[in-house]
């Protein structure tokens, strides 16, 4: 079964948004299932903008937050006047009542840029009981994703952005080592199938040709062995397949990706790749870990 497990979520807002104690209620509904983080690069971008600082190594560290689809980051935007009332309520250590208003006016023009993107959640108004579980039911189905759920969010992320490109999305898919959830109709998309047969085709010589020696070091490989790789100079320029510790790790290098038209067939065929290459490794009761970066990820 395939899963995209979350790695991270971030929580973010102005002071006083609630975020400690929707954090607390996160984890209470959820059982703690999940790594909560106090924050991400988006607090550190919209004070460094506040001070007047340099942004470049804050907006670059936020990128790669939020172009890996294994995280997500959940912005907690309560009216200004709620912002207010607990100002006028209890204070704050750093703010005062000045400068509260313009962080949040800054946190709030970041929300409203960010929450097109597919792994951002914004919460406007008071998150209570209801927000939570909405919100942990929403995380949940992100977990759960199908490949067709993945190829929209990568589709969202690319229509997110005015040039209708993003450079270097990523995330990580698991599945159980059954690989049931592989079309095989769809490698049979008109379009890719002579590729796909001779990627297939090309890792399985390859496989082949190391465990028997036939490499230019006639050495025999073991199952361990480093070189199982295809590469090209075609759209999937990369994929390296690893055997460790009961564990086929998989890695996708997509030097370009057309993600509203090819990319789930090539999801769905990637998935095929790796179930291949488990069974001519002869694999069993291991789980296999599939990374995918997009180093383009487009919409002609």
């Amino acid at each position: 079964m395939l899963k995209r497990p979350i790695n991270y979520i971030f929580l973010e807002g102005p002071d006083l948004s609630g975020k400690t104690t929707f954090y607390e209620n996160i984890h209470k509904s959820s059982d703690y299932r999940w790594n909560i983080q106090d924050r991400s690069a988006l607090s550190m971008l919209v004070h460094a903008k506040y001070y007047g600082r340099n942004t470049f190594r804050h907006v670059e560290q936020l990128r790669r937050e939020l172009y890996n689809l294994n995280n997500v980051i959940i912005i907690l935007m309560p009216t200004w006047h709620e912002v207010a009332r607990r100002f006028n309520l209890r204070g704050d250590p750093i703010q005062n009542i000045t400068s509260l208003k313009k962080i949040y006016d800054l946190f709030a023009e970041a929300a409203d840029e960010l929450s097109d993107l597919p792994n951002v959640i914004k919460i406007s108004g008071i998150a209570d009981d209801q927000v939570v579980k909405y919100t942990v039911r929403k995380l949940i189905e992100y977990e759960n994703a199908t490949s067709k759920d993945v190829q929209k969010n990568c589709v969202n992320a690319v229509y997110s952005k005015p040039d209708n490109e993003v450079v270097g999305l990523n995330f990580t898919l698991f599945d159980d080592g059954k690989f049931d959830d592989v079309d095989e109709g769809d490698l049979l998309y008109d379009k890719e199938v002579e590729y796909y047969d001779s990627i297939v085709t090309d890792i399985k010589d390859k496989i082949k040709n190391e465990i028997s020696g036939n490499n230019k070091y006639n050495k025999k490989e073991s199952l361990q062995s480093r070189r199982f790789i295809y590469s090209s100079d075609t759209c999937i320029s990369t994929a390296h397949f690893l055997l460790r510790e009961k564990s086929l790790d998989c890695k996708f290098f997509l030097r370009s990706s057309n993600v509203k038209d090819t990319l789930y067939y090539d999801i769905n065929f990637l998935k095929h790749m790796s179930s291949v290459v488990y069974k001519e490794l002869n694999i069993q009761d291991a789980f296999c870990r599939m990374n995918f970066v997009i180093n383009s990820g487009h919409i002609i």
